[in-house]
């Protein structure tokens, strides 16, 4: 990899594949781990990294992202207000997020000392402008709209099944299966009353979609 591009904003030309521009995606925080078809952004250098940058300060255009990938990274950011405030900026209206954050009831949560926040599958409630007549939530963020289309629970994410020996790998995937199905049938009762009463759920995977006027 070019070392030189590691501290230069990348422009559309980067993206593109002859005259036909193709959809610019960003996978914020990808380390080792970047997202096919994506630009991977982090504050740590990996071969995968082709943008070093802060997640509260991306260096793109305004409205100049089509889609955002980012797992496990807004939990270590201090400031989320900021960083969901710059991812904002920087996407299309319409653009979809798609957010995997540790849940609340997650033991293993503690095991990182670097990690500052924990999520509910309402975390984003807040910021999406048509549900503050309803819910009477504050208004954190007037200058952004984001809508939640879907927040999922994840008791054991599939990617740690898949390292267990088979007869593990068989028994989680059935019970992972089956307590999925019963959280996502009602987040709320679940995170309300059960969560805990399973081990703690994993993750939530958010989709979100940018509104802009």
């Amino acid at each position: 990899m070019n070392s030189n591009r590691l501290n230069k904003p990348i422009s559309d030309r980067d993206v593109n594949t002859g005259d036909r521009p193709r959809l610019k995606r960003l996978d914020i925080g990808c380390w080792k781990f970047k997202q096919d078809g994506h630009i991977g952004v982090d504050i740590l250098r990996a071969p995968s990294v082709d943008v070093l940058a802060d997640a509260c300060n991306l260096p793109f255009r305004e409205s100049s992202i089509d889609k955002v990938h980012s797992s496990y990274t807004l939990e270590h950011i201090q400031d989320n207000l900021s960083a969901l405030s710059e991812i904002w900026r920087v996407c299309k209206p319409d653009a979809s997020i798609r957010l995997i954050l540790p849940h609340f009831s997650n033991p293993a949560y503690y095991d990182d000392l670097t990690h500052k926040h924990k999520y509910s599958t309402r975390s984003f409630e807040h910021y999406d402008q048509d549900l503050h007549e309803v819910t009477g939530y504050p208004v954190y963020l007037p200058q952004i709209n984001l809508k939640v289309i879907q927040a999922e629970l994840r008791w054991w994410p599939p990617q740690i099944i898949a390292r267990k020996g088979m007869i593990k790998r068989v028994v989680l995937s059935i019970t992972n299966s089956v307590i999925n199905f019963f959280a996502n049938a009602s987040p709320f009762f679940c995170e309300r009353i059960w969560c805990h009463w399973v081990g703690g759920f994993y993750e939530v995977e958010f989709r979100v979609k940018v509104v802009k006027s």
